[in-house]
């Protein structure tokens, strides 16, 4: 029963890993070599483009916003099966307090070794699953997100109140002066 459980897990584990670093790979994210910028107070890193405040109206995708709190990611569908949401965040700053957001037993949300890095994979059945997440001293977020192992249309990518769509998938959102 253990090693079922243990090659069930290094399973998932890779399955997690495998699908969502292909989705952050291209070249359009920003300058992971660049150092990062100056902390603000408290290591405070709320200063982003205000066109991501807000949450969105709940459509079928990815719902990704900005507020007080921090960040926000929820996926859900309206297709009669349940689909995979996968996918990656990174910066070269770092990413703190990754909580998950109605998640089942099948879901997996991981940190990368020096929190530069999430990765994720959702079996979603139609309601909602995501997380939420804070950044310190991050000059930007590359964001990347699969579903059923296809890249989300730009469409279905739904940012801020203001329901803005990336140019592309992935996508960077730069943090403001």
């Amino acid at each position: 029963m253990n090693l079922k459980r243990i090659t069930a897990t290094a399973v998932m584990t890779v399955s997690v890993l495998g699908a969502a670093v292909g989705v952050a790979a291209p070249a359009a994210h920003a300058d992971t070599t660049a150092p990062s910028p100056t902390c603000l107070p408290n290591n405070a890193d709320d200063r982003w483009p205000v066109w991501v405040d807000g949450q969105p109206p709940r459509s079928a995708g990815v719902s990704l916003w900005h507020d007080d709190n921090g960040w926000h990611v929820r996926v859900t569908h309206n297709s009669l099966h349940d689909r995979v949401f996968s996918g990656e965040i990174a910066t070269t700053g770092t990413l703190v307090n990754v909580k998950g957001v109605s998640l089942e037993k099948n879901d997996a949300l991981k940190v990368g070794p020096n929190g530069h890095a999430l990765v994720f994979r959702f079996n979603n059945y139609g309601h909602i699953d995501g997380f939420d997440f804070n950044t310190k001293c991050a000059p930007a977020l590359e964001f990347g997100f699969l579903t059923d192992g296809h890249r989300v249309a730009r469409d279905r990518i739904t940012i801020g109140a203001g329901q803005h769509h990336p140019a592309t998938n992935p996508f960077d959102v730069k943090r403001t002066a």
